[in-house]
């Protein structure tokens, strides 16, 4: 499809530039973090969740690039994870469906590539700016529920302006997700965006609370709403903890959820 042309392209054009980078101080980081959430999605059936992603990385300058490899665990099949959010199945249960309607699941998820680049830096009257593309990959195993077994591309801009001394940072992310529907579904596109701030209440302890929003990826599924909300602490200028709760606002989100994770820099 052209639209995957088009993001291949700007994803080609972003890894192109990291050579333009490599005399410049390169900050490598690796993340991972336990992800845990409950809920229906809108099915006649609550479905948990466990994410564990884990990333690694290189920043430059003003590029940055960074793979990450995910563990999932589902105990229905009631949702597919996609590259742009949780679809619920709502479609009348087969016989094959009706066997595996409760079966746990766990294994790989599917692998994420994402590539960005500041094109404006921070300025007095003007936040950061910084587009992004991001790749799932399929890999997933679709028959046994834990993916789409197709790819998503993601086009992205991230911005953030500081205030308050540096205190206070205002977020805000749009992003459209091209949803690859796999056999026997028709899934939408997605946009998605979120808006929040993170407050430092000393030098190496802030809090921080965001509204997450999307469109819905399944047909019938409400659109997803919910609350995010927890705190950083940053043991060293090397390692950094966080942790969060998470509060559905729609019946196309989980109802709750929560998550703790570990971030270094090296």
């Amino acid at each position: 499809m052209r639209y995957r042309a088009i993001v291949t392209g700007i994803a080609l054009t972003l890894l192109g530039a990291a050579p333009a980078f490599a005399e410049d101080e390169r900050i490598w980081f690796l993340s991972t973090s336990f992800n845990y959430s409950k809920g229906d999605y809108g099915t006649n059936e609550d479905t948990e969740l466990i994410y564990v992603p884990f990333t690694f990385g290189v920043r430059f300058d003003r590029f940055g690039l960074g793979l990450t490899v995910p563990y999932l665990h589902q105990t229905s099949q009631n949702i597919t994870v996609t590259g742009g959010g949780v679809a619920a199945k709502k479609n009348k249960p087969t016989a094959s469906m009706t066997t595996t309607a409760s079966q746990t699941e766990d294994g790989l998820g599917d692998i994420l590539l994402r590539a960005w680049y500041v094109v404006l830096q921070e300025q007095p009257l003007v936040p950061e700016i910084a587009p992004y593309v991001k790749i799932k990959f399929p890999t997933a195993d679709e028959d046994r529920g834990l993916g789409t077994g197709e790819f998503d591309e993601t086009i992205g801009v991230d911005l953030s302006k500081t205030f308050l001394d540096n205190r206070l940072t205002g977020y805000l992310s749009l992003a459209y997700t091209f949803i690859g529907s796999p056999s026997g579904a028709d899934f939408d596109n997605t946009f998605g965006w979120s808006i929040g701030a993170a407050y430092g209440v000393t030098s190496s302890f802030s809090v921080f609370a965001f509204l997450d929003g999307a469109t819905a990826i399944a047909p019938g599924q409400d659109d997803p709403l919910e609350l995010r909300f927890g705190a950083e602490y940053r043991l060293t200028k090397a390692v950094k903890l966080t942790g969060s709760v998470m509060k559905g606002l729609s019946d196309g989100s989980a109802d709750w959820g929560l998550s703790a994770g570990l971030a270094l820099r090296f």
